[in-house]
């Protein structure tokens, strides 16, 4: 059968079974070969196929940025076997996201992604786990991932007939650094459509006691009108701009979804201290209420669904939300250009920001705080190559600094800029047009916030920072703390300043019952004297 003829054959099947399951899997006309898998069309999809056809499954997210690096590579290895057409071994090549079906992803015990899975279609079908090879290539690149399969299924394939162009070191897709678990797409402080600038930070207003992101404008009249109106506030847009906690709010829902989908996480006495230190950080610093009293309801339900002494918690845990009643539906500042860009990892990285900003202002609270972050991210981030990389920054000699809360939020405006001028230099190296990755603040937002030098200029490591000024700007535009910020570096001027107007109201006042008791005792004696004349 010719590769086109096998293609629509596999198509029509493919429909049909859909028909029969009420299922959406399907073979994506832009992606020949890759078959699209739902939880409802999963078995289905397998059982159809020749009991002894060689599957090759990936299991993602759409959210996880080395996921999103892999996909051009996998569609590649989906198209090799495709032209292939019947030639022997024949692959079936199929995908599942993990972040709508995660059900399905824990049956088949996927902790991270992405990650493929190699089988005959009857075990796939009857989800024997045990019985398929996690495929391993030594790079995730579509000739790396073939030739793992030629070697599990002892057959040589002809190197040259790979849809892969060689380009790129072996370690291309996964050299990224640090806090990149999402950095991709992550950052709201890129710029270009969704993310926060100045002129879209300038309409939204913190909120902190109703727990979300406000219009600073009244509804009504057209987008042309709304951004003028955004024009004109950009001279006060420092005063004004902050973080959008809608944003803030959906990371932390789809952070607990995403927690208690995955059984294989919730195993161990390292996940449940992770799960034990990201609650009580929550609870402590969420700047959305009912986030807030989510997270001390779990904290105070840990004990009882997980016991110290079990490895894993009883189902219950499911059940419970961390933010109850919200009104969140969909990204607002981190909302990208595609449903597949930005979202959970660039609101992951408001809420990281948040947390820092809202600390108190204690001598450990910043250890206290990357503790907690580590712990998420080491045990429930599932970009498994993000969360490596992020722990390997987080154990560095910078992060050994992080105690208090001015070095917390610090660090991670740091890391995060580090990033961007990584992503910057990509960007223009592969694609000139794309959109660049500023560093924040951008001048727009903190105008005292950069030391002007001669020749520097916006991304560029030369650029010199006034870190005072920043860790004020990042105080206001995370928490609203702009008073408390005002005062100095780490709030000690401020708390100085407020022992000084203690004491004076104690002076005034002081003073104000000596001349009462003065006067009296005068009176007194006065009184005295008169009666004794």
């Amino acid at each position: 059968m010719a590769p086109g003829s096998r293609l629509q054959a596999t198509a029509v099947l493919a429909s049909l079974l859909c028909l029969a399951s009420h299922c959406t899997a399907q073979l994506d006309q832009g992606k020949p070969g890759l078959l699209e898998l739902t939880a409802a069309s999963f078995v289905a999809s397998f059982k159809a196929l020749p009991e002894d056809r060689w599957v090759l499954v990936e299991f993602y997210a759409h959210w996880c940025p080395a996921c999103k690096r892999f996909q051009p590579e996998y569609e590649k290895v989906a198209a090799f076997f495709a032209e292939r057409g019947e030639k022997e071994p024949v692959v079936t090549v199929a995908r599942l996201d993990c972040a709508n079906h995660g059900d399905m992803c824990g049956i088949f015990k996927v902790g991270g992604y992405p990650t493929m899975k190699l089988g005959a279609a009857a075990d796939v079908a009857a989800l024997a786990v045990d019985k398929l090879v996690t495929v391993q290539p030594a790079a995730r690149k579509a000739d790396a991932v073939i030739a793992f399969l030629a070697k599990q299924l002892d057959v040589k394939f002809d190197a040259a007939s790979t849809a892969d162009d060689g380009s790129g070191d072996a370690g291309d897709g996964d050299s990224r650094t640090a806090s990149e678990s999402g950095s991709s797409t992550a950052h709201t402080h890129e710029g270009g459509s969704g993310s926060i600038t100045a002129r879209g930070a300038a309409n939204r207003k913190l909120d902190p006691g109703r727990g979300r992101a406000e219009d600073g404008h009244a509804g009504g009249g057209t987008d042309a009108e709304a951004e003028a109106a955004a024009a004109a506030a950009g001279a006060a847009a420092a005063a004004v701009a902050a973080v959008d906690l809608n944003d803030v709010e959906g990371a932390t829902i789809r952070s607990w979804q995403y927690i208690v989908a995955s059984p294989l996480l919730l195993q161990g006495p390292e996940a449940r201290q992770g799960l034990k230190d990201w609650m009580g950080l929550l609870a402590g610093s969420h700047p959305v209420d009912r986030c807030r009293v989510g997270a001390e309801g779990l904290q105070g339900a840990l004990d009882q669904l997980w016991p110290d002494d079990a490895d894993q918690p009883t189902p219950g845990l499911s059940n419970l939300s961390i933010c109850p009643g919200t009104p969140f539906r969909d990204w607002h500042g981190c909302a990208g250009s595609t449903p597949d860009n930005r979202g959970y990892t660039c609101g992951l990285w408001e809420l990281f920001h948040t947390l820092a900003a809202r600390l108190p202002d204690s001598e450990n609270s910043g250890a206290v705080w990357l503790a907690a972050i580590k712990g998420f991210v080491g045990n429930y981030f599932q970009c498994t190559e993000c969360a490596q990389h992020f722990m390997l920054h987080a154990g560095g000699k910078e992060a050994l600094r992080v105690v208090d809360k001015r070095s917390a939020c610090l660090w991670i405006w740091k890391a995060h800029n580090m990033v961007n001028r990584r992503l910057a230099a990509e960007d223009k190296a592969e694609d000139p047009a794309s959109a660049s990755h500023p560093q924040f603040p951008p001048a727009t937002l903190c105008s005292t916030c950069r030391h002007e030098v001669q020749g520097a200029v916006e991304g560029d490591e030369a650029i010199q920072w006034d870190e005072d000024a920043v860790y004020r700007f990042l105080l206001n535009y995370y928490s609203g703390q702009q008073l408390e910020a005002e005062a100095g570096p780490a709030g000690l001027q401020a708390r100085h300043t407020s022992w000084a107007d203690v004491a004076l109201v104690a002076g005034l006042v002081a003073g104000c019952l000596y001349i009462v008791l003065r006067r009296s005792g005068q009176y007194s004696l006065r009184k005295t004297v008169s009666r004794s004349l």
